[in-house]
């Protein structure tokens, strides 16, 4: 049976501070800029060919000890995550982690984001109770810095959630996610990106415990919110129609199903293009409902699809792209019969 993937909005950070300095430093900047928007495009070979330039003239410029080389060890650290190496992403996210609490010291926010990617890589590997330990360290160090009315405090709450979505404890998951939502209604307001993310969440638990009525609910308000402030064509906007298709998936509605799909995935082709890893998930994801809804031909010419985009961004070890080539070659023996 062909698996779902629901893309989710996750962790909310940053790639690490802006790089400041003269000379060659300005060199480092400009390959940090450089690969910052590979990242961004899901290129991240090429990502991280330019974060290790970055680092290489950080190491030279400014030594091991200094919060722009944490910064630098931060981003590559990202970069694996996001290929699913996950042992280099922890290496590399330590190494920012000790820059830091030797020369930032254990309560500065910088210190708390990087005990947070650390803990959501733990969270991707299923080292759930790490991953708790990690994030329950950001968050006493951002409540201790920046109090609880604060979106990164929102962030933490939103993060803890993850972890108890991804072990089954849904109310756990629902208590922390609403009061992520609670701290961003009362900062950021209804119509904010991170408000949505919010509602994304919580629409996510509901579809898990089987209630797709509130499941649509809360992500219809989350759609709304991403069609307000980012329009039709933006990343955001084609994830909402994604996880709406999920639900609908999972109620049997193929029709439904691969009309919010097939709008995740215009919108991705037209502002990520096609080689980035969400345009694959789009492309995988419409492949069950087609399947069964007898197109069986064209089901696997979306896995080719998507296994082609993932090989080429993600790498042959990333999980997804396991997961679709297992299905692809589900698919072509089932036609071979």
């Amino acid at each position: 049976m062909l698996k779902k993937i629901l893309i989710a909005a996750a962790l909310i950070g940053t790639l690490g501070l802006p790089l400041h300095a003269q000379g060659t430093q300005a060199d480092a900047e400009k390959y940090a800029a450089q690969a910052t928007q590979y990242y961004q495009q899901g290129n991240y070979a090429n990502a991280l060919e330019h974060y290790n330039k970055a680092l290489a003239i950080q190491l030279k410029v400014k030594g091991e000890n200094h919060p722009d080389t944490a910064t630098s060890y931060n981003n590559i650290g990202l970069v694996y995550n996001n290929q699913g190496n996950y042992a280099n992403a922890l290496e590399f996210l330590n190494k920012a982690l000790a820059i830091q609490l030797k020369v930032l010291g254990e309560n500065h926010p910088d210190t708390a984001t990087s005990y947070n990617n650390i803990g959501f890589v733990y969270r991707m590997q299923g080292s759930y109770a790490k991953a708790l330990e990690h994030l329950e360290k950001a968050q006493a160090i951002l409540l201790k810095v920046l109090g609880e009315n604060h979106s990164s405090i929102a962030t933490s709450y939103n993060n803890i959630g993850l972890v108890y979505a991804n072990q089954g404890e849904y109310a756990k998951a629902l208590e922390y996610y609403n009061k992520a939502l609670a701290i961003r209604l009362k900062v950021l307001g209804e119509n904010h990106p991170d408000t949505a993310t919010s509602y994304n969440n919580i629409g996510f638990v509901y579809r898990k415990q089987g209630n797709y009525a509130k499941a649509l609910e809360y992500y219809n308000k989350a759609l709304a919110i991403y069609q307000k402030v980012h329009g039709e064509n933006h990343p955001d906007t084609a994830t909402s129609y994604n996880n709406i298709g999920v639900v609908y998936d999972n109620q049997g509605n193929d029709a439904k199903a691969l009309e919010y799909h097939q709008k995740a995935l215009t919108v991705q082709l037209k502002v990520l293009g096609e080689n980035h890893p969400l345009t694959a998930t789009s492309y995988y994801n419409m492949t069950a409902p087609l399947y069964r809804s007898g197109k069986k031909e064209e089901a696997r010419d979306h896995l080719r699809k998507a296994v082609e985009i993932a090989l080429k961004t993600l790498g042959p070890e990333h999980p997804y792209t396991k997961r679709f080539s297992a299905d692809l070659q589900f698919v072509e023996n089932e036609l071979k019969k």
